[in-house]
């Protein structure tokens, strides 16, 4: 027997195995095209659910209402100026703004300040305010580059009197005269000539490099405190925490595929132990050591970052143990549409890495595509995220969680319901 036998026999065993086939070229494939999705919004906005923003006009000018306009008029953007209070709508103000921002209701708020007008016809710095919740970071981004573009394009009279203006307090007679012509020439020689709003925005700052940024935009941070800060990581905890879990309780439900093929399975029915009793004590093994993960991993978070656990316990704990029941039906059903552990192995590889990344616990959500985003709301991830950072960021209490709660409650009874039928039929073959 040479070698060139040995390595056709081993390929016979490969291509034997479906579950080996599978693990080696088709769930790859699988998870390349769900991470190729997730990221297809990535350095995008196009195709991103829009951003949600509240806007609060004070200055009420012909200026500040069409710089409003020119907002809402962005695919990215959806603006928000009124709420519904009792049968009637009601303009925003900035001390309502703020509150539904820290309520976790919004995420960003665009307020423009009086005098907004009168700084564009002075050419002086124009006045400008965004308030956001600092955890969505990436939001507030888009949001700063967005508001800068559209003034920039769409008000050319801030840069020209800003120039004029300056030219009036640093240069004097014949200086500012060569000045003004040497604007005109520009204006004559590149403004004439269609350009692309780079090029001109290039040649401008290479011509006059005292030109100083036209806006005074003044970021309003809400939630940002040192305790708030930490809880961050609870978000970071329940991402993490969903991900490792699933993997967790999937294998431990897999237990039951080899008890049956050991015949510990075939011993526990001859005893007097009613087959629904096997199946409710595994299910609760499995959600207790899904508990006791996300315990430990919490008062590690306590100890190391300083995480608040205590600020509101009976919440908490609920938001642990509902997770915990979510992420343990979704494991055993996935060790009970199984019939080997080879086939545990890489259907939970697929399935926890797709919602993992579909749900938000690998990257932010605001990366991604409005279908991809809108999927992801079907997964444990999600929720189980949802729910923990309502918690610790926005301080809300049990009575405010309830959504999430409810849902991850229903995961819970669809996927052990199915599972519980799959898994009597397996235990009476």
């Amino acid at each position: 027997m040479n070698i060139g036998t040995l390595i056709k026999k081993d390929f016979a065993l490969f291509l034997k195995s479906k579950s080996s086939v599978a693990l080696t070229f088709l769930v790859p494939m699988v998870i390349t095209l769900i991470f190729g999705a997730v990221f297809g919004g990535f350095g995008k906005t196009k195709g991103m659910n829009d951003i949600k923003i509240l806007l609060v006009d004070d200055d009420n000018s012909e200026y500040s209402q069409k710089f409003h306009t020119l907002l809402d008029d962005l695919e990215e953007l959806t603006i928000h100026t009124k709420y519904k209070e009792k049968d009637d709508f009601v303009f925003f103000d900035q001390q309502k703004m703020d509150e539904w921002i820290q309520e976790g209701k919004r995420k960003l708020g665009i307020y423009i300040p009086t005098g907004f007008s009168a700084k564009i016809k002075s050419g002086e710095k124009v006045p400008l305010q965004i308030h956001f919740d600092p955890k969505y970071q990436i939001e507030y981004g888009i949001i700063m580059g967005l508001v800068q573009k559209t003034i920039m394009n769409n008000f050319p009279q801030i840069l020209f009197n800003g120039m004029f203006r300056k030219a009036n307090q640093e240069l004097e007679g014949s200086e500012e005269k060569t000045f003004q012509k040497k604007i005109s020439e520009l204006v004559k020689d590149h403004f004439s000539n269609p350009k692309t709003q780079d090029e001109i925005m290039k040649l401008k700052t290479e011509e006059f490099n005292f030109l100083t940024d036209p806006l005074a935009v003044k970021s309003v941070k809400l939630l940002g405190n040192e305790e708030s800060d930490n809880s961050m990581f609870a978000q970071y905890v329940a991402g993490i925490a969903v991900l490792f879990l699933l993997f967790s309780v999937t294998h431990a439900g897999a237990s039951l595929i080899e008890e049956k093929r050991n015949g510990t399975i075939d011993r526990l029915l001859i005893a007097p132990v009613r087959r629904s009793h096997i199946l409710i004590s595994k299910m609760i093994y499995i959600s207790l050591l899904g508990l006791m993960q996300l315990i430990v991993l919490f008062i590690f978070g306590w100890l190391v970052f300083q995480l608040n656990i205590f600020k509101d316990i009976p919440a908490l704990l609920t938001m642990i143990i509902v997770t915990a029941l979510a992420c343990s039906s979704v494991g055993i059903f996935i060790a009970a549409v199984c019939k080997t552990i080879e086939q545990v192995d890489n259907f939970s590889t697929l399935v926890i890495l797709g919602m993992s990344a579909l749900g938000g616990s690998m990257f932010p959500t605001i990366i991604m595509p409005k279908y991809i985003q809108t999927i992801g709301k079907f997964t444990v991830n999600h929720w189980a995220m949802k729910g923990i950072t309502d918690i610790f960021w926005y301080n809300k209490h049990l009575s405010d969680i309830y959504p999430s709660i409810l849902v991850l409650l229903g995961i819970t009874i669809v996927f052990s319901f199915v599972a519980i039928k799959i898994f009597n039929r397996r235990l009476m073959s």
